[in-house]
């Protein structure tokens, strides 16, 4: 982990902007794999994620750990947050190289800062609507649905920060089949099922380290065509390979 400071906070009278209040923060990064919360560890920081993406993890057995849900860009993993009050309920672990801002909790707790508190009220709720969209998804979800909603998730968690693995309309995932399937709630044998027929439809391709999605721009738009259209219209693999391409061409036609 690498840790550098921000710029000096703001001295002055009460008046508190966004930017002074972040200025406090220190700004740390985490390599790939890389764990930025222990599960139980007491949460004594406000931290975000500034850039990259994470996953959450929960203990199932002593030494099996299940990935739970995926968090990126603006989402809050520290101290006051969905994640936790006072202590961690998941280890949060770096998907890919991950930016984090930290601010002592004592700065939090500003009476001055009103402006302050209306901006990580909005990151407050917006990573509360991510996280209840993954759980409800894999509860709801058949498991076809589930395994295209985590790609889904993870193409927009991926495409917040610019990185190395995107390429043209299509992005390589950092992640393995088998994280894929945990985040799925599925088998290694499911998983590999169900890639296999988006592969054959072109909107995948995958080896035994690697999954990349194909189409990225319908990726992107396919969980709010989602929540407008139903589960249905991902609901096998022929209706999300129609929902995919009426995406790309409705993508194709605004450019």
């Amino acid at each position: 982990m690498n840790t550098r400071g921000t710029r000096a906070p703001h001295s002055g009278g009460p008046e508190t902007t966004n930017d002074d209040w972040l200025a406090d923060g220190q700004v740390r990064t985490y390599r790939r794999g890389q764990k930025i919360i222990e599960a139980g560890s007491p949460l004594a920081e406000w931290i975000a994620i500034s850039g990259g993406a994470a996953y959450l993890a929960a203990k199932v057995a002593a030494d099996t750990r299940v990935a739970v849900a995926a968090l990126w860009l603006g989402d809050v993993i520290g101290a006051d947050s969905p994640l936790g009050k006072l202590a961690a309920r998941y280890d949060v672990m770096a998907l890919v190289d991950v930016t984090t801002i930290h601010i002592p909790l004592p700065r939090m707790k500003d009476p001055h800062a009103p402006l302050r508190d209306a901006a990580t009220g909005e990151l407050y709720a917006a990573t509360a609507s991510r996280l209840q969209g993954q759980i409800t998804m894999r509860l709801a979800g058949n498991g076809f649905q589930r395994l295209i909603s985590v790609l889904a998730t993870l193409a927009a968690a991926l495409s917040s920060t610019p990185r190395p693995g995107t390429l043209g309309n299509s992005l390589a995932l950092p992640v393995s089949q088998a994280s894929i399937g945990q985040l799925s709630g599925l088998s290694r044998r499911q998983t590999w099922i169900y890639l296999g027929q988006l592969a054959e439809r072109g909107w995948s391709r995958t080896s035994r380290t690697k999954v990349t999605l194909e189409g990225l721009n319908a990726w992107l738009s396919l969980m709010s065509e989602v929540e407008t259209r139903g589960l249905d219209c991902i609901g096998s693999v022929e209706q999300c390979d129609a929902t995919l391409s009426e995406l790309a061409a409705a993508k194709a036609l605004r450019r």
